[in-house]
């Protein structure tokens, strides 16, 4: 008899720490998180689908980066092209800079309309200049056609 009460009030315990951690968790998220926030803390899976173009997925708008920073930037297309290029702008006026030293084969990115392709870049201190409006844009060399990520900030 004294076994199973031991069994029955540790598991009573047990089930108590872990409605209270759990429920911890998830009163602050429900306190501090707006729609834009759940939109951000989404990042694992993206949905890189698209046709007669390119998308970008990431950067989500949702970071901040220094320059210098290495990013991944993440994007879908069904642009089948020679080569691909990754630019940085810091606004919508300007054309922007290669964040890649030279083309992406088109070896290395699976042009399907549905695949996510990633590519580590570095925002290179000679080229980046800081802005609140950063953009990634993926195009390919010979098609017309570009993705947009959404703005970032990008920091000195």
């Amino acid at each position: 008899m004294k076994f199973s009460h031991i069994v029955a009030s540790s598991l009573t315990a047990l089930g108590m720490f872990a409605f209270v951690a759990c429920d911890d968790g998830n009163s602050a998220n429900n306190n501090s998180s707006s729609k834009g926030d759940d939109v951000c803390a989404e990042k694992v899976k993206y949905d890189c689908s698209v046709s007669g173009g390119f998308v970008v997925v990431a950067p989500n708008g949702c970071d901040s980066y220094k320059v210098g920073d290495k990013i991944t930037v993440v994007f879908g297309t069904d642009v089948e092209d020679a080569s691909y290029r990754i630019m940085y702008r810091e606004s919508d006026e300007v054309e922007g800079w290669d964040l890649t030293e030279a083309s992406i084969p088109a070896s290395e990115v699976v042009a399907d309309g549905k695949t996510c392709n990633t590519f580590e870049v570095v925002l290179n201190p000679d080229d980046v200049e800081p802005s609140d409006e950063g953009m990634i844009v993926v195009k390919g060399y010979g098609k017309s056609g570009i993705g947009v990520s959404k703005p970032f900030k990008v920091k000195e």
